[in-house]
């Protein structure tokens, strides 16, 4: 189980056997590496505009971002959970799971789904932006995840939803069908996370 820190600490935490890094704030759309992520951060931050806390769902036109909508994903912040509301075509393949409608805590054990918690918590208390970049080993081969997490305010003042990129490569061991059982979702490991909060 992780160790959390309150949403504004500037230290990461512990999680043993995985190769955490501490909090680091990044400056500017262009230190996210992969292009289609920089391209979604660069979109939010033009439509969250200069007097808002983020932008709104109504802000986002999906026909602007056509290219990145198999790639990216929206959740509902509950008071102690996330849930998928929409989901990519591309993250259900790359995930090997059907992902809309279940939620954070449902979908992924602890030792996976408390890193993203984390952040996803960070985003959505304080309106920060976050890159993350983790390293998963599974039955089926290594998987590299890059992500964004961009909080949306539907409401005066608070965020409600969050809208997340993410561009995976994965090497497989072996063919193997599509969709995971959660058996074997269980086994995987996670290898190192890395976390940044984006000032933009």
């Amino acid at each position: 189980m992780a160790r959390r820190h309150p949403a504004g600490a500037s230290s990461g935490w512990d999680v043993s056997g995985v190769a955490c890094v501490p909090v680091k704030a990044i400056t500017g759309v262009d230190a996210v590496s992969d292009p289609r992520l920089r391209g979604l951060v660069a979109y939010w931050s033009g439509r969250r505009g200069a007097d808002r806390l983020a932008p709104a769902r109504h802000h986002l036109d999906p026909a602007e971002i056509q290219h990145l909508l198999p790639w990216i994903m929206l959740l509902d912040v509950l008071d102690d959970d996330y849930r998928y509301r929409l989901v990519g075509t591309g993250l259900d393949g790359l995930f090997g799971r059907a992902l809309t409608g279940t939620t954070l805590r449902h979908s992924w054990p602890a030792h996976l789904g408390d890193h993203w918690r984390h952040w996803m918590d960070r985003a959505s208390r304080v309106a920060c932006p976050v890159a993350t970049e983790a390293v998963v080993n599974t039955r089926r081969g290594r998987l590299r995840l890059d992500a964004v997490i961009l909080p949306l305010s539907n409401q005066p003042d608070r965020i409600d939803m969050l809208l997340c990129g993410i561009s995976g490569s994965s090497v497989r061991r072996q063919s193997s069908p599509l969709l995971r059982p959660t058996d074997e979702v269980v086994e995987d490991e996670l290898v190192s996370f890395e976390a940044s909060a984006l000032t933009l």
